[in-house]
């Protein structure tokens, strides 16, 4: 039974704590957080420690697996304090706020020998899933151009406000569009050229939007956009993936999970099942442990999706072609 401690109990650390308890093969034993109403809630919804730190986690809890979920710029800090303790990491994306920061961890990675993970859940979203298969499988075709969204929803709320702050959020294209982003590489391959625009420092209201060009190295053009609103709404996402010989959409607000067209003569099957992605990848994590190999999101393949996300984010500042 692999003993889990989570860092960080706030909108994401519920949501782990909560899928934690689908994933067989594995415990939720503690809890750590700098703030005591998120410890006396950890204590009262699962009955297990909680700590007002890593460290005192670790004194107080026999714990295999640390599960980083505290704001993005505390992540490195977070993922070498749990390696000096010998541990299992499974942590949230992005990866880390600077590119400095995410070289350091995978150098750290390289000679470390528990398993480390990071979050990248779209590659557990069922419907994502099954578009790559479809595009594996060649069912549409060469792809030409890929088209995605996600937003919709009420500016997020966090500790202190941290999404507000872009120093320590990156805005919404490191934590928002990196899910996007990160889907594409894993989908296309490496990317070449980005170019991007966003709303960031040019409005005082909690409203960001960004939408990025990219380039990947196959030939394959993307358009992402990604949107933190100033007023509740409908979080949604979408994805068009375009090939020679059809099409594949999928929008989260229809009930049809996803949907395939084909010119005439070709054939198209594409499908998804209802199920917990947050479950599905620390599930993942789990079963790399017991059987003792990599997780499907390593901290190489994470460190790919913050350099083209902050590739992106640099060039919403400047205005500029980022080449990667």
């Amino acid at each position: 039974m692999i003993r889990v401690g989570v860092v960080g109990y706030g909108t994401i650390g519920q949501v782990h704590c909560e899928a934690l308890q689908e994933v067989p093969g594995c415990q939720l034993v503690a809890v750590a957080d700098v703030d005591p109403e998120a410890r006396a809630r950890a204590q009262r919804d699962y009955g297990v420690v909680a700590a007002e730190s890593m460290e005192a986690m670790l004194d107080a809890a026999e714990v295999d697996l640390i599960d980083i979920c505290v704001p993005t710029h505390l992540h490195e800090a977070m993922m070498v304090q749990a390696m000096e303790a010998d541990k299992h990491i499974f942590c949230e994306k992005p990866l880390a706020r600077s590119l400095e920061e995410g070289r350091r961890l995978v150098e750290l990675a390289k000679g470390y020998r528990k398993k480390i993970g990071i979050g990248h859940v779209v590659r557990f979203t069922p419907a994502y899933r099954g578009i790559r298969r479809s595009v594996e499988q060649g069912e549409v075709g060469r792809i030409g151009v890929v088209r995605t969204f996600r937003g919709g929803s009420q500016f997020p709320e966090g500790w202190q406000d941290w999404f507000a702050n872009f120093n320590l959020s990156g805005g919404v294209i490191l934590d928002l569009m990196i899910h996007d982003l990160d889907y594409c590489r894993w989908l296309f391959g490496d990317v070449e050229r980005v170019y991007a625009k966003s709303t960031c420092g040019r409005t005082e209201v909690r409203l960001e939007h960004a939408m990025a060009v990219l380039r990947f190295k196959s030939g394959v053009i993307a358009h992402l956009e990604a949107s933190w609103t100033n007023y509740p709404g409908q979080f949604y996402t979408a994805v068009e993936v375009a090939g020679k010989d059809g099409l594949i959409t999928f929008d989260s607000r229809k009930s049809s999970p996803l949907a395939a067209m084909t010119v005439p003569g070709v054939s198209a099957q594409a499908g998804a099942v209802a199920a917990n992605p947050y479950a599905l990848e620390l599930q993942d994590m789990v079963e790399a442990i017991t059987e003792d190999r990599q997780p499907l999101v390593t901290v190489e393949d994470a460190f790919g999706a913050l350099e083209i996300a902050l590739a992106a984010v640099e060039s919403a500042r400047t205005g500029r072609v980022v080449e990667i």
